[in-house]
């Protein structure tokens, strides 16, 4: 059977959609599956040697439209400025959804034959409100006979967009997509998500019933005995989103309240947001502080966190959310975690899946705060992630996912 993954995000090494596709093309194919990948046609030229992968996407999952100067000048007339603003917000919403979807779908429909075709097995690790109309379409288009079974993974929450806190127009998107897609679904189209807490959001406002594809990334290895000087780890991508303006306060708060400890940062950036950069400097400053200024390989990736004892996830909980993270996958499987309430890692530790502290409100104090507690039991909090351990790490792998992917294969496709 030809399994096919369609990512829209696909285009350099260490991202989330790299590591989804490389770990689970991999136990596919070892199942004895041919498997095609088509990543974004902007893929850095190595990946897609290294993964087989086809450049094909015209638009990332992350990208917007910005508004042409008449099309904000005719929608910004009256009103306070404050509402001018919010106008032009939504306007690039609304066309981004127009033409991204669109696109998405022209894209989808250009696909090499056999690609969306009876007897394939096709995934679409990411979708979110740019992409979800579009791939309804395009299905719904092809006929009826020879659909392939499609399983699309809702990975963000309907209201995530990538470039502001939330959007307005995503869950009336979702709205009209699920709507069309109501004919499709249990005959070639299913949905899944990584969580419990994601699949609520759909079951509860649209009546969809997504299958659990717990995303893997890999283990690495268990933390080392606790050491006389502990480090704390952030890792992961330089966004306001994940934390990271949170970290200078947050480290220099813990000094001066004695904590002996060192701290290790990548520092990876992603965009131009003025509070991360303005971060960035201040971590430069604290001597205390390792920076690890690159994009890690999988083996750096590996080498790097061994000698984490304490993984920080202080993701924002409004926009971030419930998602799943591929840092708190890897680091839950056997080292403790400082995470923000709101979060799915807080969930997971709430839920006594995975050990560590929760910090509330959502600031440096509070997250310095939790960092000081967990430091003051660290030894215990070792011994308790590492019970813990086994069991989450069977539950996210690369083979759990291909489970649960497999499964929709023999389901019929009309």
């Amino acid at each position: 059977m030809d399994v096919v993954f369609l990512d829209g995000g696909l285009n350099a090494r260490g991202g989330h959609s790299y590591s989804l596709v490389k770990k689970v093309g991999a136990a596919v194919a070892a199942r004895g599956h041919r498997v095609r990948i088509f990543g974004m046609r902007t893929m850095d030229r190595e990946i897609a040697d290294e993964l087989g992968a086809v450049p094909h996407f015209s638009a990332s999952l992350y990208d917007s439209v910005q508004p042409t100067p008449w099309e904000l000048a005719r929608h910004r007339f009256g009103g306070a400025l404050r509402l001018q603003r919010a106008r032009s917000h939504l306007l690039r919403e609304r066309i981004s959804a127009e033409r991204l979807n669109a696109g998405f779908r022209a894209d989808l429909e250009a696909l090499p034959a056999g690609v969306l075709a009876r007897g394939t097995l096709v995934v679409l690790p990411n979708v979110m409100q740019n992409q979800i109309m579009g791939v309804v379409q395009a299905l719904s288009a092809l006929p009826e006979a020879g659909r392939p079974r499609v399983v699309c993974q809702l990975m963000f929450a309907p209201d995530w967009i990538p470039w502001r806190r939330s959007g307005q127009l995503g869950p009336g998107i979702y709205a009209q997509a699920f709507a069309l897609a109501r004919p499709l679904m249990g005959r070639c189209l299913v949905f899944g998500t990584e969580n419990a807490a994601i699949a609520a959001l759909y079951r509860d406002g649209y009546g969809i019933e997504p299958i659990r594809l717990p995303v893997p990334f890999g283990n690495v290895e268990r933390a080392r005995p606790v050491p006389e000087r502990p480090v704390f780890g952030f890792f992961g991508v330089s966004k306001n989103d994940k934390g990271f303006h949170l970290l200078p306060e947050a480290i220099r708060l813990c000094r001066e309240q004695g904590l002996a400890g060192d701290f290790v940062v990548q520092v990876q950036r992603d965009g131009h947001e003025a509070e991360t950069a303005v971060a960035e400097q201040a971590l430069r400053a604290l001597p205390y502080v390792r920076l690890i200024d690159r994009i890690l390989t999988d083996e750096e990736f590996a080498a790097e966190t061994r000698k984490v004892d304490v993984m920080l996830l202080p993701y924002d909980p409004q926009v971030f959310g419930m998602r799943g993270s591929g840092i708190f996958t890897q680091s839950a499987a056997g080292r403790p975690v400082v995470a923000s309430a709101g979060t799915y890692a807080a969930a997971s530790i709430a839920g006594g899946e995975a050990e560590g502290e929760v910090f509330a409100p959502y600031d440096a104090a509070a997250f310095a705060a939790a960092i000081l507690r967990l430091a003051g039991r660290l030894e215990d909090s070792h011994a308790r992630a590492a019970g813990l351990a086994d069991r989450f790490a069977q539950a996210t792998s690369a083979e759990a996912y291909v489970d649960a992917l497999l499964a929709q294969a023999g389901a019929p496709s009309a």
